[in-house]
């Protein structure tokens, strides 16, 4: 699969840049995908629910005790954690920073996107990545607001595909109670 340093190249390529060997030396283009790489890659994987980028975890239960009487126990969130997904068993709960204060002492797991090393990119999402630096890379490599509309409309074309090939990979999850429909009966 694609490295960072790859993507980071073929994103110059799209906006007529040169690629580059290393995120290390003076050239602009190095300056500002080293600043702008990680923010950018981390914002698109908390805009969809990848299933690439899901993860189940147990919560660990922390030793601190809640300052109040709304929560009965705290959790620590797992480090990994872009975007929490939810929590089960089901049950009250509230984020605190890095935290998650519940109303249970029971075991909590949690269903959450992670920080997906590109190692393990589907090539739909390494494509779409691509064209996000491009979108970004346009305006403060090329100084090219043209540049930028164009690579603007091929990331939302590519996020698009991205999404729905994603989402063709993992079954539909069917709701599981019909009030609406149980009330007739």
């Amino acid at each position: 699969m694609a490295s960072k340093i790859d993507l980071i190249s073929n994103a110059l390529i799209l906006i007529g840049d040169t690629p580059i060997n290393s995120l290390t030396g003076g050239t602009r283009a190095q300056q500002v995908a080293s600043n702008l790489y990680d923010n950018i890659v981390q914002n698109e994987l908390t805009k969809h629910r990848w299933g690439f980028a899901k993860k189940k975890a147990q919560l660990a239960l922390t030793t601190d005790t809640p300052v109040d009487n709304e929560w009965k126990s705290i959790y620590q969130l797992p480090t990994d954690l872009l975007f929490l997904i939810k929590v089960y068993p089901s049950t009250n709960y509230a984020l605190y920073g890095d935290k998650v204060y519940a109303d249970t002492k029971d075991a909590l797991y949690a269903d959450y996107i992670y920080n997906v090393p590109e190692s393990e990119w589907p090539v739909y999402f390494a494509k779409m990545i691509e064209y996000a630096l491009a979108r970004d890379f346009a305006a403060s490599i090329r100084d090219s607001d043209s540049a930028r509309q164009t690579m603007s409309a091929e990331y939302v074309n590519q996020a698009r595909m991205a999404r729905y090939t994603d989402s063709q990979q993992y079954p539909v999850v069917p709701v599981a109670s019909n009030p609406f429909v149980n009330v007739r009966f």
